[in-house]
Formats: structure tokens, sequence, C-alpha cells
């Protein structure tokens, strides 16, 4: 449970920090088009307040022509009249009277107001039907339309410049908000590169944990099994020994030569358990280099026959390829060699004397599979699982000499030269290892 919740806390780091990273980047995108959308804003009602004022101004000069040429009523004068009115009152009140003022245009369009307002009459009479006493309207209105757009063009350039001065204000709080929001992007880069570097370390703790308790395990093991194996066979060679000191020349010569052999099988059972000791020390230290070559399958299947042949005269073993393996294989012949001695061995050791072994070699377009069929005392269904765990034997292999260490090298060796050990069994019906290897 420790091991599968330090696996899954990697994805759920990744989410987070890719949520985390996602919402950092919209953040930085919004401000930058807030920022862009500022520099198109423009306008401002003081500006529009000055332009309707001219504009009125121009109208009702149009107006006024108009009516001169009997082209529009006294209605549509008095109108345009009372707009003019309405914008100039605009101009000089309140904030719209301090910006003229500011611009240096109030106190002249002021005057000219009051000649309009002095005018009214004139004006919505049309000039007296065009008589104009005194001042000409339309120099009136053209000299009011002049000022008011001298007005406005300052009050443009004075816009773009306070605009201007706004925007850039802006975009430097805007650029620091954006400096900000990367710093906070770089530390969160070094916070999720660290939780993602102390999560892989608390996984590979946890990861060492599991298998120095899988060690600490396999040790006792190993020390119960050595104790037995050890104990046993220095007990059949002491005695044996000591039975020949106390005969002395009294024993025959026949009964001296089966105790020698007793005692030669037992040291050969020593013998194997140290040897295979050191070839897992060496596995676990990555001492096993792989060299791999060209093999002859057959040649080596042949090989590996002899040897156990040669062990255990009177037993026989059949090969059977099929036609469609290949002749040759890449692979490392001494290891192979050890797998296949190592399966041979246990089928002819845990199968009865006068039952075959049967080596059946088949073959795909991507792989080899050589099965190691025997006739056997098989392995129970709830022991299977640990049968390739060192130190391990199946409680029906308790009766033969074994130190439990062939089929977790093999498996392991198989693996390093790119395949896989696997087996199928039934108790008291025999099992199938396979060797699988990529061709």
């Amino acid at each position: 449970m420790t091991v599968r919740r330090g696996v899954l806390a990697y994805p759920f780091s990744l989410a987070a920090i890719l949520i985390f990273t996602g919402l950092l980047v919209f953040a930085l995108w919004r401000l930058w088009s807030t920022e862009a959308a500022l520099r198109t804003q423009a306008g401002d009602n003081m500006l529009w307040a000055i332009a309707q004022a001219q504009v009125a101004t121009q109208q009702l000069d149009i107006t006024l022509a108009q009516e001169r040429l009997e082209e529009a009523d006294a209605d549509a004068l008095a109108l345009r009249y009372d707009v003019l009115l309405s914008r100039l009152t605009l101009l000089e009140d309140g904030p719209q009277r301090r910006y003229l003022a500011d611009l240096g245009h109030f106190e002249t369009i002021h005057a000219l107001a009051e000649r309009v307002y002095a005018r009214e009459n004139a004006f919505l009479s049309a000039g007296v039907r065009a008589g104009d006493a005194g001042e000409p309207l339309h120099e009136l209105l053209a000299e009011l339309a002049r000022e008011i757009g001298r007005a406005a063009n300052r009050a443009m350039v004075a816009q773009w410049n306070e605009t201007g001065a706004q925007l850039d204000k802006q975009h430097g709080a805007i650029m620091q908000v954006i400096a900000t929001v990367i710093v906070i992007l770089a530390i969160g880069a070094f916070i999720s590169w660290r939780m993602l570097a102390a999560v892989h370390a608390e996984q590979r703790a946890q990861m060492s944990l599991l298998r120095e308790q899988e060690i600490r395990e396999a040790y006792r093991s190993f020390v119960a099994l050595v104790s037995h194996q050890f104990r046993t066979p220095l007990s059949v060679i002491d005695a044996s020994m000591q039975r020949i000191l106390r005969a002395g020349d009294l024993m025959p010569r026949a009964e001296i030569r089966q105790r020698a052999g007793r005692v030669r099988e037992t040291v050969k059972g020593l013998t194997d358990l140290m040897q295979a000791t050191l070839d897992s020390m060496k596995l676990e230290a990555g001492r096993i280099e792989v060299k791999k070559t060209e093999c002859d399958i057959a040649a080596e299947l042949e090989t590996a026959r002899k040897r156990q042949l040669d062990a255990s005269p009177g037993r026989t073993i059949h090969v059977d390829t099929g036609s469609e393996v290949p002749a040759r294989i890449t692979t490392d012949a001494l290891l192979f060699q050890q797998i296949v001695g190592n399966l041979l061995a246990n089928a002819l050791i845990y199968s009865p004397q006068t039952e075959p072994v049967t080596v059946r070699v088949r073959a795909d377009s991507s792989r080899i599979r050589i099965a190691v069929e025997d006739r056997g005392i098989g392995i129970p269904e709830e022991e299977k699982d640990r049968l390739f765990q060192p130190f391990f034997r199946a409680s029906t292999a308790a009766k033969v000499n074994g130190v439990g260490m062939g089929l977790h090298l093999s498996r392991r060796l198989a693996r390093m030269l790119g395949g896989d050990l696997t087996f199928e069994s039934r108790q008291g019906f025999g099992s199938t290892f396979t060797l699988a290897l990529s061709l």
C-alpha cells in the first residue's frame, strides 16, 4: 500500500503542477490582453462636450442660412439655437469650465457665448429677417466655431498626452504584475521540481525499505536452509568417518567404497549450495555480464542434454524441435546453458527414475520457446506464487536435496537475456517450465 501511494503521487503531483502552470499562464494572457485593450481605449466626456458645442454652432449657422433662403422654418431655427445654448451652458459649467480654463480658452469662448446670448432675438428672427442689425450673425457663429475648434484641438492633444501618461503608468503596473507572475512561475517550477524530487526520493526509500525487508526475509530463509543443509551433510560425513576409523582394517573394502561414495555425494551437495549462494551474490551485485553471440540452438540443447545424462546415467531426455525453429539464435551461450541445464536437472530430480523428460522447442515470428516437461511431483497450487523466490522450496520437495536457488537464478538470467521463464504445474502430474527468448 505504501509503494502504491508513492507511485500514485507522481500523476497527482504532475496534475497539480499542470493546473498551477495553466492558471498562471491564463492570468498572464489576461493581463496582456487587458493592457492591449487599454491602449485602444480613447475619448473622454470633455472632448465629446467641446466637439458637440462646435457641431451645434455649425448647425445653427447652416439652419440660419437655410431659413433666409426659406428652406427652413422658425421652429427649426429655434431648435438649433436651443441646442447651441445647452452645449454652451455645458461648457461653462463645472469641470468643463475648469478644463477650458486650463486650456486657456474659457474666457474667449465665454465672451463669444455672451455675445450670442445678447443676439438671441436676432438669431430667432433670422437676423431680423436678414437685416443683421449690428454684428452679422454668421461671422459671430464662425468665430465661435473657430474658437471651439481650437479648444477641441488642444483638448485632443491634452487628452492624448494624458491618456498616454496613464497608459504608460498602467503599462508599468501591468508589467510589474507580469514580472511578479513570472517570478511566481519560476518559484512554482522550483517548488514543483523539489516536490517531484521529494516524491521520487520517498518512493526510492520505500522501494529500498521493501527491498531490505525482502533481503532480510531471504536472509532468514537462507540461514535456516544453510543450518539444515550443512548440519545434515556434516553429520553424515562425520558418522561415516567415525565408522571407518573405529573399524580400521576390519571394515570390508566394499563398505569403505560405499561410505566414501556417500561422503562424496554429501560434499557435492555442499559445493552446490555454496555455488548457488555465490551465483546469487554475483547476480545481486550486477557482476554477471551478458555477452550475446550467434548460437546453434540444436547444438546448445544437445550439449545441455549430454551433460545432464552424464550426471544421471540411465535417464531419458527427448528433444522435440519444430520445423519453424530457426537454426541459430543470438544469445549468451553460457547463460543459456545454465538456464536449460538447471531446468533439466530439476526435471530429472523431481520426476521418477523411469519417467522421461521432454524438451519441446517451438518458435513464432518474434520468440523461441523451450519447454521442459517432467512427470514428477508437481507444485501445490497455494505455493506457486512463491516458486521463484530465493531459497524457497515447495513442500512436495522436502525429501529431495536442493537449496531453492536454481529457479530464482534461472528466471533472473532469462530476463537479463531479454526473455522470461514461466511454468505450469499440477501436483502429482508434473510440471512444464518454459524459457521464452526473443529472436
